[in-house]
């Protein structure tokens, strides 16, 4: 008889299988069940199955063929992700799933999210009116790191950890994504997969640095913070901060927004909330904004002014953060000026650029 197999995979972080026999009987199977076939069948992702792309229809209708050939093993709703949506009977290979920003995940992963979402009662909902979280810290350090911090090297982490009911798949991919972000590598050799290796790596980088030199006091110190900077119904945006110094003539800052869509946790961009063809118009009122915030006049040479644009002309960058209010855009050091001059962070209310933003987008919330 063929095999039928589905394309939505899922590994849960937290462990290396899915419980399949140890999770107890589900009360209401077929509702959970029911909810998420339905939820496979109206995301707005692409499901990959044995390295081939399939709708969200083509999937749900898979997935429930298939658990029309393992009801017989279905006593949880764990039990039907691991049957029927995690990997191909035939292959063996997981079900992926790839989100609208681009990246791609395990389908098992995906629905476990989602289950543990509908289960604390966020995921029922399309939409999120709030999200909770809490400020948690990691910190390791090495040596005695007083005051003036000499022979010492440091590691600091900051990040929100999101609970409550709308801990659906969104918010769940959200965090996973921002703690990949905070954990990325201070050496390219490196690859850290969790805050302790990170921490290992920098401190191990200071160590070798004090070991070739004996001489070396100066303390090395690395930052990194992830901290909310508005929520709404449809969009989260967080901002990214990382301060570091390990040798040179001055500390390093870096700076960066990323906004998500709280339903899959993808990833907002520009182009995601602007009429075709806006992009020049949001141009010219961010370049009246820098001008203001650089105090600078409408017809002053930005060169002559000591800022690199290509052939001297205003540019938005790809950095910027939804608000209440308007779009943050922000310019690290170096990017369009030296050191000295700073880093540049201006703000374009809503009300400048309302009609260049898509009416029905994901600002319908947001823009008032």
């Amino acid at each position: 008889m063929k095999r039928f197999l589905l394309l939505i995979i899922f590994s849960c972080l937290l462990a290396p299988g899915l419980p399949a026999s140890s999770a107890p009987e589900d009360e209401n199977l077929k509702e959970t069940i029911d909810y998420l076939v339905e939820f496979a069948r109206t995301s707005d992702v692409v499901f990959i199955r044995n390295d081939k792309e399939h709708s969200a229809e083509e999937a749900a209708s898979h997935m429930l063929r298939k658990y029309g050939y393992a009801k017989r093993k279905v006593r949880t709703a764990e039990d039907f992700i691991e049957y029927c949506a995690a990997k191909s009977t035939m292959s063996g290979k997981p079900y992926h799933v790839r989100l609208k920003d681009g990246r791609t995940i395990t389908s098992a992963e995906w629905l476990l999210a989602a289950l543990a979402g509908y289960r604390s009662g966020g995921a029922a909902r399309s939409t999120f009116s709030s999200i909770e979280y809490e400020t948690r810290e990691f910190t390791r350090e090495y040596g005695k790191c007083g005051e003036l911090r000499e022979g010492c090297a440091s590691v600091t982490i900051r990040y929100p950890e999101f609970a409550g009911a709308a801990s659906g798949a969104g918010i769940y991919l959200m965090s996973r994504d921002i703690r990949q972000r905070l954990i990325a590598p201070v050496y390219e050799a490196t690859a850290p997969e969790n805050f302790d290796d990170l921490a290992d790596s920098f401190i191990t980088g200071y160590k070798k640095v004090r070991a070739d030199f004996p001489d070396y006091r100066s303390g090395w110190t690395l930052d990194r913070e992830a901290s909310v900077v508005y929520a709404a119904d449809s969009v989260a945006c967080i901002v990214f901060r990382e301060r570091s110094f390990s040798g040179g003539a001055h500390p390093n800052a870096r700076k960066e927004y990323i906004n998500y869509r709280l339903h899959d946790g993808s990833i907002i961009h520009l182009q995601d909330i602007l009429v075709t063809g806006a992009r020049k118009d949001v141009r010219a009122a961010a370049e009246t904004a820098f001008r203001a915030v650089r105090d600078l006049s409408k017809d002053e040479d930005l060169q002559e002014a000591g800022f690199r644009f290509n052939d001297g002309d205003f540019e938005i960058n790809d950095n910027f953060g939804i608000t209440g209010d308007g779009l943050v855009f922000y310019f690290n050091d170096y990017e369009i000026a030296p050191h000295a001059m700073g880093p540049t962070e201006i703000h374009v209310s809503y009300e400048e650029i309302m009609l260049l933003l898509k009416k029905d987008g994901i600002l319908r919330g947001v823009v008032k």
